[in-house]
């Protein structure tokens, strides 16, 4: 039976040195973390050394680590902030590279922000609408509600695989849908969010 009762009970214990919490956690959210990344990076090697940069950090500042809801919120910030430090030195190195200025940060009352960012909401929307229903419904718990796939598992009564099953299906006709327009995508995001 397993010893931590949660994810906070296992943090306590990782703040003690206990690499067997830190494990723990690692197990039960390195995948999912790889997974959130990814949607915002469409890059699978990326996503997976950010993820492991957040794992480290944890580790390193384990003493100092103040976790306020909960250890999954504390990672998806912590993976938000990465992909957005990420593309904000993809983006200076471009502008470098043009020798010209990176641009201020976009005016999000702006018209044309608000339209593009409605009608990128609507294509976002219509891709989640077209998923298959199972799929659908699981993919909302997991990133809508912020559910576990454990979570998802026991109130749907599945197994945590076939969830799993489900979020992979999503992800990956998501990927289809949306990949023409991944840039503004997270563009948008990164501006609505921390601008």
């Amino acid at each position: 039976m397993n010893r931590y009762l949660n994810d906070n009970v296992a943090m306590a214990e990782v703040a003690k040195g206990d690499l067997k919490a830190y494990r723990y956690l690692f197990d039960h959210h390195f995948a999912d973390l790889c997974n959130f990344l990814l949607i915002y990076l469409h890059d699978r090697n990326l996503a997976e050394e950010l993820a492991l940069d957040i794992f480290a950090y944890v580790w390193e500042k384990r003493e100092d680590i103040a976790i306020k809801s909960s250890f999954r919120n504390y990672l998806y910030t912590a993976a938000k902030n990465q992909a957005v430090s990420h593309f904000r030195k993809q983006q200076k190195h471009f502008f470098t590279d043009l020798g010209i200025e990176a641009p201020d940060a976009v005016d999000p009352i702006s018209a044309q922000y608000i339209l593009e960012n409605e009608e990128l909401q609507q294509m976002i929307n219509n891709a989640i609408d077209s998923l298959p229903a199972q799929s659908k419904r699981i993919y909302q718990m997991a990133w809508e509600q912020n559910l576990s796939y454990k979570e998802i598992a026991n109130e749907l009564g599945l197994s945590v695989k076939t969830v799993e099953n489900h979020v992979g299906i999503a992800l990956r006709k998501l990927r289809e849908k949306l990949r023409p327009y991944y840039k503004q995508i997270f563009v948008f995001w990164m501006i609505s969010n921390f601008f």
